[in-house]
């Protein structure tokens, strides 16, 4: 089913108006992200950039980034709280976006691959990377199999335990939860063995799950 980004571009701009928190599913992997990020990199693309952490952190690297989202709150509240010479906030959706072939040294994506079409999106990557250039995919998965949602359920209780770590809760305010359900409601995600067959178009690349409800991606352009 093709994505109406109507309806996502709504979803984020709510989403965008909550308060920020410290830990979530996501920016609990940039640090590790980030020891990914290729010393040599001088310029990236930020696929789906919310409201720009990951694009500050490599920004603070001296890298020129270049954050896309299709959320127009989203990128309001990112120049808002992550301003920077070397970031280029831009409102847009990446399938509309002229970018020149072999022009970027790192295109980085966080919880936005499984919101565009898969195959472009590699396919973007083998084009519009340099040679040397690193793509780098964290989003969900769909669990199958008994082994898979064993290691879902075991995410459960360090989930509880971060978040009141991190952010003083252990759940979710019930706003947000409601705003993200509202979202997830029509979102779908690809298997395991999914992603797998459609990276085998890249050479080399290297997929591991990863402990909350995410996996990463890894390939790097011969």
């Amino acid at each position: 089913m093709a994505e109406d980004y109507r309806v996502v571009k709504a979803d984020f701009d709510g989403i965008a108006a909550l308060s920020e928190t410290p830990w979530n599913h996501n920016n609990a992997y940039f640090p590790y992200l980030m020891r990914l990020v290729p010393g040599a990199a001088r310029n990236a693309l930020d696929i789906g950039c919310g409201k720009g952490e990951l694009s500050a952190m490599l920004a603070e690297r001296r890298i020129h980034v270049t954050a896309v989202d299709l959320s127009e709150g989203m990128i309001e509240r990112a120049r808002e709280i992550h301003p920077s010479e070397n970031i280029d906030y831009v409102c847009a959706n990446v399938l509309e976006m002229d970018v020149p072939d072999e022009s970027i040294d790192l295109i980085i994506t966080t919880a936005t691959a499984h919101h565009l079409p898969y195959d472009w999106l590699l396919c973007f990557a083998k084009k519009k990377l340099r040679r040397g250039g690193r793509l780098l995919i964290l989003d969900l998965y769909k669990e199958q199999g008994i082994y898979e949602h064993i290691l879902s359920a075991a995410a459960v209780v360090p989930n509880i335990v971060m978040n009141y770590i991190k952010n003083g809760r252990m759940r979710e305010d019930e706003h947000a939860k409601s705003l993200w359900a509202q979202h997830g409601a029509h979102d779908t995600y690809m298997t395991l063995r999914e992603i797998h067959k459609a990276a085998e178009t890249l050479d080399g690349y290297r997929l591991r799950r990863l402990l909350f409800w995410r996996y990463l991606l890894m390939w790097d352009k011969p």
